[in-house]
């Protein structure tokens, strides 16, 4: 998935909302939307479906990016329905009280440490690889995951202005090296690569849950609507268009990196793991070493960004939990609780970067499709007034509640 923001981080801007023209708010949100979306995960994108081939996989990345924005839209009507942003748990609860919460904070935390889990391996497997270009002797991984973990928890373990900067440095840097890459990568597109791999129908399905994940940003919508106000054009606005730009770059990334791999190496993509691995062909076939600096660093921003996100959302969301002090040596509690389980993760399955992805995209399907799905089911229900209602009615969100669970049961399949 993609990165997650803070709600926090957005709401103690200086300037306050009313300051601000509504144009520079729709700008400031959609570019949000964006940038919470587009991240690590679309590195997974060609590794899951290099087998399935361009033409269905590019079907299949609209056909998501269409699902997620509806069901950004239905979270955009349950929260108008009480005029101002809440979060998906606190939503679960008014419509099914206690147990509704639980559920929600239970997936709010499994897809938390999904992506941290699936962060770290990928983040590392580029770190030791770069280490053992530059040293010329191998290195371990469990070293470099140590080091990885901790040089960016140290960010998050400091306070969360500390996180926003390196943040906001990162992202940019990400997105012109994303930029010159792309022109770069473009003359080595191969239209027989694009064409003529038709892939196969099993592949898709295997390829589904990670594409559905890489459009994750509807834990962000609250803040938004609190920021923007409760104003429905503006925000579905923002909402699509916000939500076209993670697209549009996905598509310029498939197009690319499908493009320019032979067949003969797509053929080993689907089983294997390791996101640096995959860069490492890229970088083969172009033989360019200023095309694999970029591919690389490129890769590892976007793992760095993702991991910042949500490191200090899942930080902030258990110093809640344990409703602890804003003290060093119980920030310090905070971040262990924080880092190990996903860093025992990666030093147990070195490679589970696309297993981690599966997992979260388990528990993303409960926080942005089944529960909105559910809640909207419910409100609807009641017949109160709203400002906003999505067209479709209550037949076309038991449709998309159907495929949230479709998509928990072709990962759980897929994995076991």
């Amino acid at each position: 998935m993609s990165q997650t923001k803070k709600i926090e981080d957005f709401n103690n801007i200086d300037i306050s909302p009313s300051q601000i023209s509504l144009a520079g708010r729709f700008i400031g949100a959609t570019m949000i939307v964006a940038g919470t979306a587009i991240g690590a995960g679309m590195l997974a994108l060609p590794m899951t479906s290099s087998t399935a081939g361009f033409r269905d996989s590019t079907f299949l990345l609209i056909a998501m990016w269409a699902f997620m924005c509806f069901m950004a839209l239905v979270t955009l009507e349950i929260n108008l329905r009480f005029g101002k942003g809440i979060s998906i748990a606190g939503l679960a609860e008014k419509a099914f009280g206690r147990f509704g919460k639980w559920m929600a904070s239970f997936g709010m935390i499994l897809l938390f440490y999904s992506l941290m889990a699936a962060y770290i391996t990928g983040g590392t497997s580029f770190l030791k690889t770069g280490m053992e270009t530059v040293g010329g002797r191998p290195i371990s991984f469990g070293l470099m995951a140590f080091l990885f973990t901790i040089g960016f928890g140290y960010f998050v373990n400091s306070c969360t202005q500390a996180v926003d900067y390196a943040n906001r440095f990162l992202f940019i840097f990400k997105m012109i090296v994303f930029v010159i890459m792309i022109s770069l990568l473009m003359p080595f597109v191969e239209s027989e690569n694009l064409v003529g791999n038709t892939g196969n129908a099993n592949a898709l399905w295997i390829a589904m849950p990670i594409f559905f994940t890489s459009f994750g940003f509807h834990g962000s919508i609250p803040s938004l609507i609190n920021y923007v106000g409760p104003n429905p054009r503006t925000l579905r606005l923002v909402m699509i268009f916000g939500s076209l730009l993670p697209l549009v770059v996905y598509l310029l990334w498939q197009t690319t990196t499908l493009g320019i791999l032979p067949h003969s190496l797509i053929a080993g993509f689907g089983e294997e793991n390791n996101v640096a691995t995959f860069i490492q062909h890229l970088n083969t076939v172009t033989k360019s070493s200023v095309l694999g600096w970029l591919t690389n660093i490129f890769a590892f921003l976007a793992i760095s960004t993702s991991f910042l996100g949500v490191a200090i959302g899942l930080f902030d969301y258990l110093a809640e939990i344990v409703k602890t002090k804003n003290t060093g040596s119980e920030r310090l509690k905070i971040s262990m609780i924080t880092f190990l389980p996903p860093l025992f993760f990666a030093l147990f399955y070195p490679d589970g970067f696309i297993m981690a992805l599966g997992y979260a995209a388990i528990a993303l399907s409960v926080l942005a499709v089944l529960m909105p799905a559910a809640i909207a089911l419910k409100f609807r229900s009641l017949n109160s007034f709203v400002s906003y209602q999505v067209p479709g009615g209550k037949i076309l969100l038991a449709l998309a509640f159907l495929g949230g669970v479709a998509i928990i049961i072709i990962e759980m399949i897929s994995r076991f």
